[in-house]
């Protein structure tokens, strides 16, 4: 039995409600609660990220549906001299998994990477996704750094109590030193 025909083309304002389901899907399947997402979408914030010029999707048909899709973007930290494309986002539906869809995504995206004069194709895997990063290795991406993300408020709460017991102290901190204060006190007066 022969692969089914896939087809990648860039996302037009017609295909974006196909789009949108297929990000909505990629969100459940990655844990974020569907209210979240929709909330997200609805807002309009996904179609405005998506119309930045450096950012470009493209849309995987499989047999005529929308069943996958690739974000990509030119010099994602504009840091390197050299062009660079990073995909931002590659979702295929499970069902539409081992068809050859994720392959004919990146092979746009290799394309593009050759028109743009770019060396390099970078990807971030999230860590947890055993199958992601197994296909990006048999694709030969290799682990170049590790890349740690964390809440702007968990990073406060981090930072800031131990700045501010330093300073102050807490009122059991406070207390425990006053006690020992007055035991030295109490042991040299003897």
């Amino acid at each position: 039995m022969g692969r089914s025909n896939v087809e990648v083309a860039p996302v037009e304002k017609a295909d974006l409600p196909e789009l949108v389901g297929l990000w909505l899907a990629s969100r459940v399947d990655s844990g974020v609660p569907l209210e979240v997402a929709t909330r997200f979408a609805d807002d309009g914030r996904l179609e405005a990220a998506l119309d930045r010029d450096e950012l470009t999707a493209h849309l995987a048909r499989l047999d005529g549906r929308a069943v996958g899709y690739v974000v990509t973007s030119e010099n994602p930290f504009g840091l390197q001299p050299e062009p660079e494309v990073a995909i931002e986002l590659l979702f295929v539906e499970p069902e539409a998994r081992r068809h050859g869809v994720a392959r004919a995504l990146l092979s746009t995206v290799t394309a593009l990477a050759e028109r743009v004069g770019s060396d390099v194709v970078v990807s971030n895997v999230p860590t947890q996704s055993r199958e992601a990063n197994r296909f990006f290795a048999r694709l030969g991406f290799s682990s170049v750094l590790v890349r740690r993300v964390v809440g702007t408020t968990q990073l406060r709460r981090r930072l800031t109590p131990k700045q501010a017991t330093a300073r102050t102290g807490s009122a059991v901190d406070q207390l425990i030193r006053r006690r020992r204060s007055l035991r030295a006190v109490a042991s040299r007066a003897s």
